[in-house]
């Protein structure tokens, strides 16, 4: 049954209160390092920079008291993604690419420059995800919307719907593992009738071809969810004005010292990619 459990592959949403000195940072230096990691894997090009970037990720997961492990299991429900990707790289070549072929199949090839950018886009996937994994772990449902309002703060005066953007972007979070465990459910229940989700014969390609017709349910259920969050809240008389906030976030000690890092950080990793990419690394 491990093969169609994907809630406990799931670090993304999940809030893991170990009491670290990370989790008591305020949420807008939480944003803060989680924009500067962002920044590096999606601007840098070079395979240094990424590995830098999921190095700084693990070695503030294990400065919050997060093992690896915990991390990164998010990275796995999206192998066969990146499979696909790679996939797509081969049978589609990329106009004016003179690179060294790596391999063929007939009319279709893979070259050094093609399995490069399948490498990269997989990097990249893993930082980003280990990264959004890591700040919704060390920050609460309240924080990640209380962060986005004071980030906002100063747009709001121009007319800016901060709080509906901070109310949207905590509702996000919270149903990604929410989306996991309706899926599971379903896949369980088809498995229960006999389907076969990859522990009978044909291997990842009739493993995908049973997880196509999944996407329909998953959705239908994923809607039913947002339609009730919504007539809850509309029924709790929830709205924009009059709301007092009383959550209060003071900065502790060496936090100051914490966004100077987290700026120094990703200009490090700037540098490395320029200094490494003309060496292919």
């Amino acid at each position: 049954m491990r093969g169609i459990e994907f809630f406990r592959n799931v670090s993304i949403g999940q809030y893991a209160s170990t009491g670290s000195r990370v989790h008591r940072f305020t949420p807008a230096t939480k944003y803060l390092w989680l924009l500067a990691l962002m920044a590096i894997c999606i601007a840098a090009s070079s395979f240094a920079a990424q590995a830098f970037a999921l190095a700084l990720s693990l070695a503030l997961g294990a400065a919050a008291r997060l093992r690896p492990g915990f991390l990164l299991r998010g990275t796995k429900p999206l192998g066969p993604l990146l499979v696909l990707l790679a996939v797509l790289q081969f049978f589609f070549a990329t106009s004016g690419d003179a690179s060294a072929v790596l391999f063929a199949l007939g009319p279709f090839s893979m070259t050094s420059a093609e399995a490069r950018l399948s490498l990269m886009a997989a990097a990249r996937t893993v930082g980003l995800v280990t990264a959004i994994g890591l700040f919704t772990s060390v920050t609460s449902e309240s924080e990640t919307m209380h962060g986005i309002e004071d980030l906002l703060r100063p747009l709001a005066r121009l007319g800016l719907p901060a709080r509906r953007l901070s109310l949207a972007v905590g509702i996000v979070f919270r149903f990604i593992p929410v989306i996991a465990l309706e899926l599971e459910s379903i896949v369980k229940a088809q498995a229960s009738r006999g389907a076969d989700f990859g522990s009978g014969r044909g291997g990842p390609i009739a493993k995908a071809r049973a997880y196509l017709p999944l996407f329909v349910p998953v959705t239908l259920r994923a809607l039913e969810r947002a339609e009730l969050l919504a007539v809850a809240m509309e029924a709790r008389g929830y709205s924009e004005e009059g709301v007092t906030r009383y959550a209060i976030y003071e900065r502790t000690r060496g936090e100051g010292l914490a966004r100077l890092a987290a700026a120094a950080s990703c200009a490090a990793a700037l540098i490395i990619d320029i200094l490494v990419r003309p060496l292919g690394l």
